[in-house]
């Protein structure tokens, strides 16, 4: 180590643990100090693992799995515990396998280690560490029923005395010698059915159904034997009756010779007695015979059906069996057809071939196991050419990966001279990936070449160190200004003020992709926190205009119908009315809120024009009034007119001088609406003497063209001129009554005065004024009458019409001054 090298940061004292982790994968094996100090010492969880992984030694490796604070690197230390014990590193002597046994103190790894270890002793070293262990039967009977080596298997299955763990072994191993000694631990009738149905290896199936056929024979044979007894025993009995019997007549026959005098109800007794007894042994010998026949029927019922049992078992092997070795042809025939085939695959499949041949089952038919038996050797013939074809290439492929190496160690060894370090590290791992591919080659050259590989890559790295220590403070510090920022933006996400609070994230969103990446492994954690916060804010904004689209689409239906109702109210002429309730629309709409900006202006500008078109129609409804009146004034004259034609157009006609049908209805109709007009008023004083002027006309020219139309109606022009002065002579004749002695020239001075006299002595009495103050009221009353029935008065002609109109006049204006 070089001066500056003791001042310069060490490899794995930098406080970036993705720094340490590259600076472990390049350490080598021999540097066991160093790699076990990172695993026991490093702060970081992956550290310690990687650690572990590089690392050999069982004292070591077993206080790790015992004491280390983080459960992933405890079970890694375990793992590679067992990889030790089971040789799985090169390098790995059979005491060093041995001492990591005797570390190990998991039941499970020692377990595994005595089933798969292929070294004797270090099995036997497990499986005595296993039975040291309280509680492990089970897994006793798992070493027995799986363990690679014979004499394991046999050592762990004398361990063994409960009928369960016998029963599981010849159920499931699927080894021969095992199930065989099992089964033949097995004495339970229902465990060797059992066995003979379901155990995984044939031998012990077949071994447990040959042990029931056994019993079943010995059972057949001890009933036959019984049933022999009980028939010789019945035998027997019946001699022994017979000599009994006869024994019986021969004492009888000496007492009847010695006592002739016994009566003959003692002899009856005796002859019934000895009838009960003969009946007695037939019934017996007729129930052990039946019995006997039953027992050898149910025998042979029981022989037939185990029988029928184990054919049928027997043939659903064979079927079992010749599936199997279906479809192991039809996994060879489809690997036989892929053009890339591997040497890893087809050697597995010939070694598959090799095996099913060597040991071909009982097939269902002769046929079907000499087809099976020419299918396998056909593609055991065929596959094996291109197993060795394949295993050529792959030794060619060692060869050829040599040049690769070279190759690769040139390109390694030109990198001195790169001076970009973050390219000489990308290019670095590039070179190491294709290093991987190419490691398959010759140990002699390997070994040469990878120190070769090694040296220039050492070198390098540790020019990549120092600039990786550089890079993890800069990524510390993005780490810091992204953190600062999800602070900021998490502070943000509760806003409702939408717009500024959008822009203000969009702006920090900018400054987060502006930032440089962070610390290795907080990338995705950091990111995730921002988006988060984001997402917060643009989702609360997302369903809050989702309301506000809904209270938006309310606001303009109800705007939009307040605009129906205004378009509809601005033609109308009710002028106070409409007007009073347009400005209601107006103050309803101000209560709406608001709609869509889009189209606010829109609805505004619709509902704004309804009412500046009404209200403009309001500023000008006086001469909109005046307008109407004139208009409906000239339609009138216009059909007054219409009705006679000027002379001039008719003249030639045929039926000029007739009078159209219902003339006098229709003028009549006409004079009524021309009288309602005259009462509306609104018509300036021109226009009106103007219209007033046609009309009359239009009436004369009508009513003297046909006359004879109007006879006897109220337009006559003859009745109308008597009726008119009926009006004019009852004026004048009350014009008349109201003047004094002063106003009557036909009288003497003196008769004048006589009269004044009498009208002053009677306005001096009581009731006298009031009278001529009633009698003046009752006089203009009368007059207004006058002038409502001359005005209703219809046409006459105007020379008759202009005198009686100055004499109405003139008879009026006298007592107007009355």
């Amino acid at each position: 180590m070089t001066l500056l090298d003791r001042f310069r940061t060490q490899p794995q004292n930098n406080p970036d643990p993705a720094v340490r982790l590259a600076h472990l994968a390049e350490l080598p094996l021999t540097e066991r100090e160093q790699i076990a100090a990172a695993a026991r010492e490093d702060s970081d969880p992956r550290v310690r693992k990687a650690a572990v992984g590089k690392l050999l030694d069982p004292h070591t490796l077993a206080g790790i799995a015992h004491d280390d604070t983080d459960a992933s690197v405890r079970e890694a230390a375990l793992t590679m515990l067992r990889d030790v014990a089971l040789d799985a590193f090169e390098g790995i002597d059979e005491p060093g396998s041995l001492a990591a046994v005797d570390v190990l103190d998991d039941m499970r790894t020692l377990a595994q280690v005595a089933k798969t270890s292929l070294r004797e002793s270090v099995a036997r070293r497990a499986l005595e560490r296993v039975e040291q262990m309280s509680g492990t039967g089970g897994q006793i009977a798992s070493i027995a029923r799986q363990a690679e080596l014979e004499p394991i298997r046999q050592a762990a299955f004398a361990r063994l005395s409960s009928r369960e763990e016998f029963l599981g072994l010849a159920l499931h191993c699927d080894f021969k010698d095992t199930a065989l000694a099992a089964v033949e631990r097995l004495s339970d009738h229902d465990d060797l059915e059992q066995v003979a149905d379901r155990a995984k290896n044939k031998s012990a199936s077949k071994r447990a159904r040959q042990i029931l056929r056994e019993r079943e024979e010995e059972t057949a044979r001890a009933a036959a034997e019984d049933a022999q007894f009980a028939k010789e025993a019945a035998a027997d009995a019946e001699r022994a009756a017979r000599e009994h019997a006869a024994h019986a007549e021969a004492e009888l026959r000496v007492a009847a010779e010695t006592e002739a005098a016994q009566d003959a109800k003692a002899r009856e007794e005796a002859e019934a007695h000895s009838a009960a007894e003969r009946h007695a042994r037939d019934e017996s010998e007729r129930q052990q015979r039946d019995a006997a026949a039953r027992a050898a029927e149910e025998a042979t019922a029981r022989e037939a059906e185990r029988r029928r049992v184990n054919e049928e078992a027997e043939a659903r092997t064979r079927r079992d069996a010749l599936n199997r070795m279906n479809q192991l042809i039809g996994r060879v025939d489809a690997l036989m057809q892929k053009e890339e085939l591997s040497l890893k695959a087809a050697d597995r499949a010939l070694r598959d071939l090799r095996t099913a041949l060597a040991d071909i089952p009982p097939l269902p038919s002769r046929q079907d196991f000499e087809h099976v038996s020419t299918t396998l050797k056909l593609a055991q013939e065929a596959l094996a050419p291109r197993v060795r074809d394949l295993r050529e290439v792959a030794e060619w492929q060692r060869w050829a990966n040599v040049g690769i190496q070279e190759q690769l160690c040139e390109k390694m060894e030109a990198l001195r001279n790169e001076p970009d370090v973050d390219a000489i590290a990308r290019r670095i791992h590039e070179l190491q990936q294709q290093w991987r591919l190419a490691a398959d080659v010759p140990r002699p050259q390997g070994e040469l070449l990878w120190r070769r590989f090694k040296a220039a890559h050492d070198e390098l790295w540790a020019r990549c160190e120092a600039h990786f220590a550089g890079q993890a403070i800069a990524r510390s510090e993005n780490l810091l200004k992204k953190t600062q920022l999800c602070e900021r933006v998490e502070a943000l996400s509760s806003s409702s003020n939408w717009v500024q609070t959008a822009e203000e994230i969009k702006s920090l969103q900018a400054q987060w992709k502006a930032i440089g990446p962070v610390t290795r492994g907080q990338e995705k954690a950091i990111w995730e926190r921002f988006r988060a916060a984001c997402d917060k804010f643009f989702t609360r904004r997302q369903e809050d205009l989702a309301k506000r689209k809904v209270m938006w689409a309310e606001n303009f239906a109800k705007k939009e119908a307040l605009c129906v109702k205004a378009e509809t109210l601005a033609e109308s002429t009710d002028w106070e009315a409409v007007a009073a309730e347009i400005r209601r629309l107006q103050a309803e709409w101000k209560t709406i809120g608001a709609v869509k900006k889009s189209r606010s202006e829109a609805i505004w500008q619709r509902f704004r024009a309804a009412c500046d078109k009404f209200f403009a129609r309001y500023a000008s409804r006086h001469d909109i009034a005046r307008g109407e009146r004139v208009a409906a004034r000239e339609t009138i004259v216009s059909e007054l007119e219409g009705l006679a034609p000027p002379e001039s157009d008719t003249a030639g006609a045929p039926s000029a001088q007739e009078a159209p049908a219902d003339l006098a209805a229709t003028v009549r109709g006409l004079r009524t609406r021309w009288h309602q007009e005259l009462a509306a008023r609104g018509v300036d004083r021109d226009r009106a003497a103007a219209l007033d002027r046609r009309y009359a006309d239009a009436c004369r020219h009508i009513i003297q063209r046909w006359p004879a139309a109007f006879a006897g109606t109220d337009l006559d022009p003859e009745a109308n001129r008597k009726r008119m002065e009926s009006i004019v002579k009852r004026v004048e004749d009350l014009a008349a009554s109201l003047k004094g002695p002063a106003d009557q020239p036909e009288l003497s001075p003196t008769e004048r005065l006589a009269n004044m006299l009498k009208e002053a002595l009677a306005a001096n009495t009581i009731g006298g004024k009031a009278d001529t103050e009633s009698r003046r009221r009752a006089a203009q009353e009368d007059v207004r009458q006058a002038q409502a029935s001359w005005s209703r008065v219809g046409p006459v002609p105007e020379e008759v019409r202009r005198e009686l109109a100055d004499r109405f006049q003139r008879a009026v204006r006298q007592i107007s001054g009355h």
